[in-house]
């Protein structure tokens, strides 16, 4: 199994500037403890995301580091002329040198579409319209496309992009239908708001999927796989990671639901239910615990949970490590932790398998 990161950049009542300077940081930490990528959400408007335009914190973030992957989860397409967003991501692949992947999607709160003036009910189609131009203008010298929503005459791409044929298409997903669409595409799927067993199912569906596809398989940054986000908290002791892991998913999903700023500072079981209702049912935190929604706990325990996701097929996970209220200290403590308990005990099996 691989490591990564994914971040929305939750607006918790601190600076702007703080709060992406943190993330930077702990970015850069990361990188040293093992984790191999990191991903970045796109929203507007609110503070449940402050990532607008996440390719800026891409561009930052390769100055930072020296071998981390970076992309999206997702690029709304439904927000962007494609072809702006195919030049952007060009220049990010060149000044990345090829660490760079690109998610696709069509966008999911219907109040950003609404502010932006688009209507919602074209989003899928606009979404497969951008993938086709984004796909074409990286591979082909001229192109010109005539469109439901976009038309432009012959033009050819500068620059064009590092990673040949093009930058490594990923996409979201969160049931097994879906995940097996993305499958037989043959892109990475990454799943986030969705229980463990469901997972288990949507893996062996996307397996199927790819086994049917008639294409060789990809190879490095191309190979299919299947990613997974989880908030996670780690701490020394149970009670301390139960305390403060409770109060900042209460926290993330305060300000998910569009609330404002600073998340509230004591926890409330009945308030959780409310919050996680949109996505997860009303579940309380311990149900959500028991579906495996996070990982939150001691080295131990946490360590235990990552054993199961990978037994059930699970390829990279991602770690949504700043969530809620958490401070910088106790983000880097937790990464910290968890590259002690799980990362760096499959390094040394790894070296030593090598020799």
């Amino acid at each position: 199994m691989d490591f990564g990161l994914f971040y929305y950049c939750q607006g918790r009542g601190v600076p702007h500037d703080q709060a992406y300077a943190e993330m930077l940081d702990q970015i850069a930490l990361a990188e040293t403890l093992g984790f191999g990528e990191c991903w970045f959400a796109e929203h507007h408007f609110t503070d449940y995301s402050l990532l607008p335009s996440p390719n800026l914190m891409i561009a930052s973030a390769i100055q930072r580091t020296t071998r981390m992957r970076f992309g999206n989860y997702v690029n709304a397409l439904s927000f962007h002329h494609p072809l702006r967003l195919a030049a952007e991501a060009a220049m990010l692949d060149n000044l990345a040198q090829g660490r760079f992947d690109f998610g696709v999607g069509r966008g999911v709160r219907q109040g950003e579409f609404a502010k932006l003036g688009l209507n919602y009910d074209d989003a899928v189609a606009m979404t497969e319209e951008a993938i086709d131009i984004l796909r074409k203008v990286w591979t082909q010298d001229s192109f010109s496309y005539e469109g439901r929503f976009w038309r432009f005459p012959e033009l050819s791409l500068r620059p064009s992009v590092y990673q040949r044929p093009h930058p490594p298409l990923h996409e979201v997903a969160s049931r097994p239908a879906s995940v097996a669409r993305v499958g037989a595409r043959g892109w990475p799927v990454a799943l986030h708001f969705t229980p463990t067993e469901v997972v288990a199912r949507c893996i062996e569906e996307y397996h199927a999927a790819l086994a049917a596809r008639a294409e060789p398989m990809g190879q490095g940054p191309y190979r299919p796989r299947v990613l997974l986000c989880r908030e996670t908290y780690v701490a020394e002791t149970a009670e301390v990671a139960r305390s403060e892991g409770a109060l900042a998913l209460q926290g993330f999903w305060h300000l998910s639901s569009l609330a404002a700023p600073p998340p509230p500072s004591a926890y409330s079981d009945e308030r959780f239910k409310q919050l996680t209702g949109r996505v997860w049912g009303g579940r309380s935190y311990d149900e959500l615990a028991a579906i495996g929604g996070m990982l939150i706990g001691t080295p131990e325990q946490v360590a235990a949970q990552v054993e199961q996701l990978e037994t059930i097929g699970v390829d990279t996970l991602l770690l949504v490590c700043s969530f809620g209220n958490l401070a910088q200290a106790q983000v880097c403590r937790s990464l910290e932790l968890f590259a002690q308990a799980v990362i760096r005990p499959r390094q040394t099996v790894a070296t030593a398998a090598s020799r």
